[in-house]
């Protein structure tokens, strides 16, 4: 991957995935393979430099990705609490944020993304439809973005919200709120059941078994999974039948919209907003951090 810095590529896309995999087997509750992976990818001395954060309520998930060899790095979703941790660990690391990665369209991200990007200068992505003015780029599907020598792939994966992405890194799969470890989050005033069901079947179910999903909430203590456990798992997700039971699903959990406006009210661009308010601010539902 030794494609210049900061230039986008626009290829045409093809599945399957092709790339390095993982063959070990997730445990119960996948905590085996996350400590293994945390340590293998965190360790900046020639392998991915990687860190999970998770806030201690809510459950939401924040991932840095940073290329040992040149040292720039790409954020996704950050929280709030989680910028101070960030930028510690940036310095610490001697790391060069480029990007803030948006999957999904939310106040309380842009909120951390506009600290982050004032103190280092980096641009904030988001997919194409975002009009928010703070988007500094915005990709469309397969488009691949640069970090040093390292890359991620733009998925348009739409659904639970029109402008959600998935960002495909080797073999990983960060699916933000569209595709949890224990299957797919809930629906909201946002989305779309139908398209919601074609990007995960059509889409990201369509990746080898092998591949990991780092979703960006937990999910009844999960925090990582990989395709194949959610094909034995999901019976939704297996056949016709299963389909009709995920869109009545959908149809029973969807908000009513003027609770989501409410919501949407809260006043998220304080920086400083309290842990314990952190999950008011989800796409359209205030979901807790076990589903």
């Amino acid at each position: 991957m030794n494609s210049p810095t900061n230039k986008i590529q626009r290829p045409v896309y093809h599945y399957p995935f092709k790339g390095r995999q993982d063959n070990r087997l997730l445990s119960n509750n996948g905590t085996e393979i996350a400590n293994t992976l945390m340590s293998k990818y965190s360790t900046g001395t020639g392998d991915m430099i990687f860190r999970q954060l998770c806030t201690p309520k809510g459950g939401h998930l924040s991932y840095l990705l940073g290329d040992p060899v040149t040292r720039e790095t790409v954020i996704i979703d950050p929280m709030p609490t989680h910028v101070d941790t960030l930028e510690a660990f940036m310095i610490e690391r001697g790391l060069d944020l480029r990007y803030i990665l948006q999957t999904h369209h939310e106040p309380v991200h842009i909120a951390a993304a506009t600290v982050l990007k004032e103190h280092s200068g980096a641009r904030i992505v988001a997919h194409e439809s975002v009009t928010d003015e703070h988007i500094d780029l915005r990709m469309r599907h397969g488009d691949v973005l640069y970090f040093g020598e390292e890359s991620l792939r733009v998925l348009h994966t739409p659904g639970l919200s029109p402008c959600a992405v998935t960002y495909w890194w080797e073999d990983r799969l960060f699916t933000g709120m569209t595709l949890l470890a224990t299957g797919a989050a809930p629906c909201t005033s946002q989305s779309d059941p139908q398209t919601l069901y074609h990007s995960i079947t059509q889409s990201l179910l369509s990746f080898p078994g092998e591949t990991l999903i780092y979703p960006g909430l937990e999910s009844k203590g999960r925090r990582l999974t990989s395709i194949e456990e959610l094909r034995r798992k999901d019976n939704w997700f297996n056949n016709q039948r299963g389909k009709g039971a995920f869109l009545r699903s959908c149809a029973l959990l969807l908000p009513e919209k003027s609770s989501v406006e409410v919501t949407r009210k809260s006043d998220v661009n304080k920086i400083g907003a309290q842990e314990e308010d952190v999950h008011h601010y989800m796409p359209g539902r205030n979901i807790p951090a076990s589903l």
